[in-house]
């Protein structure tokens, strides 16, 4: 974990870098595992993904590749608000 001045935890490359690996480990697992599908995925905290419950312009939960209808998200743990954001949102495909 790289430590910075007046920063808490990962850096947001750390955190996409686990989730990287976090997702080619849960695709080896399908492909080369027992022939059970793998259903794990690490996800990070609210406080890693920098969560917060309002949007940041026109960014939201609701509008974010991985949000899961209706208060879930692929990966930030707990509940979530569909006009939330956090750091790792991506447009949704």
């Amino acid at each position: 974990m790289t430590e910075k001045a007046g920063q808490l935890g990962p850096s947001r490359r750390e955190l996409l870098l686990s989730l990287a690996w976090a997702t080619v480990l849960a695709w080896t697992g399908m492909f080369f595992g027992d022939g059970e599908t793998v259903q794990a995925q690490q996800k990070v905290s609210k406080e890693q993904a920098k969560y917060q419950d309002s949007p940041k312009g026109d960014q939201k939960c609701a509008n974010c590749n991985f949000f899961i209808e209706p208060n879930a998200c692929q990966t930030v743990e707990g509940e979530i608000s569909p006009e939330g954001w956090c750091q790792l949102w991506v447009e949704k495909q």
